[in-house]
């Protein structure tokens, strides 16, 4: 069952952007839907799946100089949330504190952030930092009443877009992480123990995609791709206990590194 809400037309959250230069209108809409994107995630982040969050941005005003827009919450619940300012008050911390952070002014987020969150955040301040002499503002009011308000500067956009440039090709880096005792299967081989190209294997508990294989060392390798005479099968069709490395880009597996095998362990899938 849905949980009953109630709008809340006073309070609203205003975006002003005041610029110097014309703003391309794809900038602008990429902007605003990175930034409306970022509310929903967390007001679901929030509430339960059955709480149902309804926001809309309205253009209010533009001129020269300026545009006005305001992101009016459809959504004050009437639950005692975690939201005694409203949701819009909180957000509106939230934003201004993950600038600060990407300002280097905080030492942490206050939110984990994903690489897409970051691209969100580089969209939001992509028309301030193209327009030197350009100025966001954000303030929530409450009934006309100004409750937060800050601003971002052309300057400062500039420092968050380079700031996120590095933190995302952090997520581009390969890491790595090591898992123990897994069953490994052969999903392809070359059937050539003297090369690292064209075996693939999979491991379920990791990734249901087949994934290169390469190995620690030599013994490893040499213990791994001979057959046990007693199962009466050649080794890639038998399934391993093993160590594993896996490496990953952008968070997706791509290829298994060996480092140990448990020959006592290694056994035939079929039985």
């Amino acid at each position: 069952m849905n949980q009953i809400m109630e709008i809340d037309l006073s309070k609203r959250l205003e975006i002003r952007i005041n610029n110097t230069k014309p703003v391309a209108l794809e900038d602008l809409s990429l902007s605003l839907l990175a930034f409306n994107h970022q509310f929903h995630k967390f007001v679901d982040s929030e509430t339960n799946k059955e709480t149902e969050i309804c926001t809309e941005l309205l253009i209010k005003e533009v001129r020269t100089g300026s545009i006005v827009i305001e992101l009016v919450s459809y959504a004050a619940p009437i639950l005692p949330l975690l939201w005694e300012g409203g949701t819009l008050t909180q957000w509106a911390s939230v934003v201004q504190n993950t600038c600060k952070w990407l300002l280097g002014k905080l030492d942490r987020p206050p939110r984990e952030l994903t690489k897409q969150d970051l691209q969100d955040w580089n969209k939001f301040v992509e028309p301030v930092a193209k327009d030197n002499a350009s100025q966001l503002n954000i303030n929530v009011s409450d009934n006309g009443k100004v409750i937060n308000q800050f601003f971002i500067n052309s300057n400062d956009a500039n420092t968050i877009q380079k700031r996120i440039s590095g933190l995302i090709e952090n997520y581009d880096t390969p890491e790595d992480n090591i898992h123990r005792r897994k069953v490994m299967y052969w999903y392809q081989t070359k059937f050539d123990p003297n090369s690292d190209t064209g075996n693939k294997a999979i491991i379920d508990g990791l990734s249901k995609t087949a994934l290169k294989v390469m190995f620690e060392n030599n013994a490893v390798k040499d213990a791994m791709l001979h057959a046990d005479s007693k199962f009466g099968k050649p080794w890639h069709e038998l399934a391993y206990i093993v160590d594993v490395e896996v490496q990953t880009v952008r968070g997706i597996p791509k290829l298994y590194k060996v480092l140990k095998y448990y020959p006592e362990h290694t056994f035939d899938p079929e039985d």
